[in-house]
C-alpha cells in the first residue's frame, strides 16, 4: 500500500551534495577492486598471469572509466556567473532508478 501525501523532494543543494558522496563513494569501490585485483596478481599468480589477464583488466578499467565518467556527466551541476548553484544535476540516488519509466501514453499502468 502506497503511503497518503506528497513525497518529499530535495533541494538542489542536498542533490549536489549527495552527487559528490556518491560518485567518492564508486571511485573507492573502482579503485579498490582494481587494486585487490593487481595485488592478487602480481603476487600470488604473476608466474601464470598471461597477456590475456592484463587485457582483461585494461577491459575492465576502460568499463569502470566509463561507467563512472557517464555518471559524473549526468551529476555535473550547473552554475552561475556569481558562483550560485542553479542546478545539483541529476540525482544519483533516486529510489526508482534513472531510467525508470513512468506511466505515460506508451507505457502500460495496470
Amino acid at each position: 500500500m502506497q503511503p497518503k501525501g506528497k513525497v518529499g523532494t530535495r533541494g538542489k543543494k542536498q542533490i549536489f551534495e549527495e552527487n559528490r558522496e556518491t560518485l567518492k563513494f564508486y571511485l573507492r569501490i573502482i579503485l579498490g577492486a582494481n587494486a585487490i585485483y593487481c595485488l592478487v596478481t602480481l603476487v600470488f599468480f604473476y608466474s601464470s598471469a598471461s597477456f590475456w589477464a592484463w587485457m582483461a583488466l585494461g577491459f575492465s578499467l576502460a568499463v569502470y572509466g566509463a561507467s563512472y565518467h557517464s555518471m559524473s556527466s549526468m551529476a555535473r551541476a550547473a552554475f552561475s556567473e556569481d558562483g550560485a548553484l542553479m542546478d545539483g544535476g541529476m540525482d544519483l540516488n533516486m529510489e526508482q532508478g534513472m531510467a525508470e519509466l513512468r506511466a505515460g501514453p506508451f507505457t502500460s499502468s495496470g
